[in-house]
C-alpha cells in the first residue's frame, strides 16, 4: 500500500510497537494520549527517556486515593506519551 510500516519486538515479555508513515500520519502531542505500563517505579523509566532523545514533559506525579502514579514524556518523533505505574 501507500504507507510503509515497521514493527518491533511482537514477544510477549516485551512492548510491542509499530511504526507507520504515509498521509494522513504526522507526530502529534495533541492527540490521543496512550498510557503504558511504566513497571514497578516510573522513575526507572523516565530516566531512560532524555539519554535516548526525548524529553519528560510531565514528571512523576502522585495521583492519590492509592491509583498510584503517572507521567508523560515526549519520544524523539514528537508524540506525547503517558506512563502509569503504583510505585
Amino acid at each position: 500500500g501507500p504507507s510503509a510500516m515497521g514493527f518491533l519486538s511482537t514477544s510477549p515479555d516485551a512492548v510491542g510497537r509499530a511504526s507507520v508513515h504515509g498521509d494522513g500520519t504526522a507526530p502529534s502531542q495533541s492527540g490521543t494520549l496512550v498510557y503504558l505500563n511504566g513497571g514497578d517505579d516510573l522513575a526507572v523509566m523516565l530516566a531512560r527517556v532524555q539519554p535516548a532523545g526525548g524529553a519528560v514533559a510531565v514528571p512523576k506525579t502522585d495521583i492519590g486515593s492509592g491509583f498510584g502514579f503517572f507521567a508523560h514524556f515526549i519520544d524523539t518523533e514528537g508524540n506525547r506519551v503517558g506512563l502509569h505505574s503504583m510505585g
